[in-house]
Formats: C-alpha cells, structure tokens, sequence
C-alpha cells in the first residue's frame, strides 16, 4: 500500500477513538467479496479418476473477522470497522479454491467438505486442508496469502494417511491503492496459490 492508503486507514482508526458515537453513525459501511467470474463446467464421476474434498479454509485469530485486514508491524495487525468482507473469509476462500481446483482439475471429482459416506467405493478419496496464517495487505503496498495446505489420502482398507505438506508465501503488489485494489490483489493472489495446488496435484498417480 502506498502512503495514502496507509494514512487513509490508520487515520479513520484514529478517529474511531475521538469521535465512535458520530461515526457509528454516519459512517457508510461497504461490504467485498471476490469477483469469481462463474464458467458453466460439468463433471460425472464416469469420467473422472478420484475425489478430491476440499475442508473449510482454516484463518489465524482474528483474519477470519469480517473487517479487512491489514499489517501495521511484525506484531500487529489491524481491522477494518467500515470495509468488510460480505461474509467469513473461511467460506468465501473455501469457494473460491473449490471453483478454481474444479475448473484446473478436469480428471477429479472435486467437491467441497466430507459428504456422508454411503458406499465403500466412496471411502478412498483425496482430501485437502489449508491453514492461513497471513491474509491482509502490508505498508509496502502488498497483498500477502501464507501458510499450508496438506494432502490426505482415505482407503477403506487403511485409513487416512498423510501424504504431503506443502507451506506457501505468496506477495503481490497491489493494481491499486485501496480497498478495492486491495480486494482484487487479495483474489489474484489465492487464484495463484490454488493454480500452484493444482500443478502440484495433477503428478498424483491416482488409485
């Protein structure tokens, strides 16, 4: 974030504290989500060679708040009172993971949570967890997107094993110097680490 931003957003919590009564009142509230543009794709389980389920994305503390977040110093972070996400970080990462491994992942059946299972066919299948621990823009004018995801894999006869463990950092510039800038990096960043799942996933020999 250049300085304006940066100025912009410390000062509005200055003034929370002088004047909270007053812009509890006035302040207009704007709300965000991820512009994830929706591609009619189909998928039957005929035509694909395993099942991949995708956990609900887990966030650190206090980065899974509505308020968008940002990185004031190595030890704390700040949040948004009138620039909120439109629902829980959790779910609309989860979505957008899900929509992004479903369209990069044409030979999976890839869905989303850990559906009752009815069938023993149905009880060997690939699940993956992520772990956040960044999700905010910083004062150097990035979005950054940092932590783990880690790959399961269930068989009826032996269990769920743990396959592999990957950590991620991913920093980007911002395209522009606000909220919405802020947004659209934050989406263009976890379209980028979800694409770096899929590629790694895609040399899984499948049972």
């Amino acid at each position: 974030m250049r300085l304006s931003f940066i100025t912009y957003a410390l000062g509005v919590s200055g003034m929370l504290l002088l004047t909270a009564c007053s812009q509890s009142l006035n302040a207009p509230v704007e709300y965000y989500q991820f512009e994830q543009t929706i591609k009619p794709m189909a998928r039957t389980s005929a035509t694909t060679q395993s099942q991949l389920r995708i956990n609900t994305v887990t966030l650190r503390g206090a980065l899974n708040n509505r308020g968008i977040a940002m990185k004031l110093d190595n030890n704390q972070i700040s949040a948004a009172n009138y620039h909120l996400w439109s629902e829980a970080p959790d779910i609309m990462l989860t979505a957008s993971a899900h929509q992004a491994l479903f369209s990069e992942l044409s030979n999976w059946m890839v869905v989303k949570g850990l559906p009752v299972i009815t069938d023993t066919d149905q009880q060997s299948f690939y699940e993956i967890e992520y772990e956040i621990h960044h999700f905010y823009g910083d004062t150097s004018g990035n979005a950054d997107i940092s932590g783990l995801w880690r790959l399961y894999h269930t068989q009826f006869e032996t269990g769920r094993t743990l396959k592999e463990i990957h950590y991620f950092s991913e920093v980007t510039p911002l395209v522009d110097d606000d909220y919405e800038g802020l947004v659209a990096t934050l989406e263009q960043t976890w379209q980028t680490i979800n694409l770096q799942v899929a590629n790694q996933l895609r040399v899984i020999t499948t049972p």
